[in-house]
């Protein structure tokens, strides 16, 4: 997707906070406005492009405080430029939201260790080097498909999981959380194969593709992504397996949201939280560099949605 660009002035709007770290005097800059810069991955999926939504609506309010200037990357090496880019450019703040956390590890410490307050959204790095990290619960999130799926399961099967970009701080939250309430309440559900699904229905669909002639049987399918989780299901209905009791997905697609509105016999729950963070971040920044006491950690909260609950969710859908 070609970048979006947007500078445009704005001002306070205060988010709480998770447990007390900092506040203090106000840093302006020397012509009193100031200077953010927002580095976001590509808005290749729902959830991303829902984010951006959500941080442009922000970004325009209160016109006269605040300068951003807003940047969808290419790919991974692109906001990796990007970055090093607004590091030179002395900016107040630099909000990030890593495609690849791991590999922008590097540059965000240099970031942080630079003086600039650094906040990382949604996808952590690899590292305690930042200001302020905006995200979704992710380990929770696992933990609780992992529940969803033990109970619905009677403690026992054969399943399958759909990671995200396997190995990226992301996945392993997303991954740590299922696995370890897995093996620890439900010993006798097993793992029989793991694929990559990324964040998008096109490698859900392949990757379960893959999967699904090298195994007989797979009683649940834990997909990390709920567009990842909408391609699995076509690849399941395009082959024709009734052994698959369920897949769970996790964000809130509105994909997602509409199968389980339909009563989609094979999708299961969507562990969710909102791309709404995207404008809470913002606002964060704005509190912060206004001096604000804040919180070096905050997590939105996250909710098993299902068939019986979903209509009251929703409109949080993207």
């Amino acid at each position: 997707m070609k970048r979006v660009v947007l500078v445009i002035c704005i001002a306070l709007l205060l988010v709480p906070g998770f447990m007390a770290f900092g506040g203090g005097q106000q840093e302006e800059s020397e012509d009193g406005v100031f200077r953010v810069a927002i580095s976001l991955p590509p808005a290749n999926n729902s959830w991303q492009a829902k984010l951006l939504d959500s941080v442009l609506e922000e970004t325009a309010k209160d016109v006269g405080e605040f300068s951003f200037v807003v940047k969808n990357a290419v790919d991974d090496a692109d906001q990796l430029n990007m970055l090093t880019t607004f590091k030179q450019d002395n900016y107040d703040m630099i909000i990030c939201l890593p495609g690849n956390g791991t590999l922008m590890t590097p540059i965000c410490e240099e970031i942080y260790d630079s003086g600039t307050k650094l906040m990382i959204v949604d996808r952590p790095i690899d590292s305690d080097k930042y200001t302020v990290l905006l995200g979704g619960d992710n380990y929770l999130c696992g933990s609780n498909a992992a529940r969803y799926m033990g109970d619905r399961l009677g403690g026992k099967g054969d399943i399958a999981i759909l990671r995200s970009y396997v190995g990226i701080p992301i996945d392993l939250d997303r991954y740590n959380g299922f696995v370890d309430v897995i093996k620890k309440d439900y010993p006798k559900i097993n793992i029989v194969v793991e694929g990559d699904g990324e964040f998008n229905q096109d490698a859900g669909l392949k990757a379960m593709s893959n999967i699904l002639p090298a195994y007989d049987k797979i009683d649940a399918v834990y997909c990390q992504d709920d567009e990842a989780a909408v391609g699995a299901i076509t690849a399941i209905e395009n082959a024709g397996r009734s052994d698959v009791q369920f897949v769970t997905g996790f964000g809130g697609s509105r994909a997602a949201y509409q199968l389980l509105s339909e009563g989609n016999p094979i999708f299961g729950a969507s562990m969710s939280y909102w791309p709404t963070m995207g404008g809470k971040a913002v606002a964060l920044a704005k509190a912060i560099l206004r001096g604000e006491s804040f919180n070096k950690l905050n997590y939105d909260p996250t909710y098993a949605v299902t068939k019986e609950n979903v209509s009251k969710y929703h409109d949080n859908s993207y």
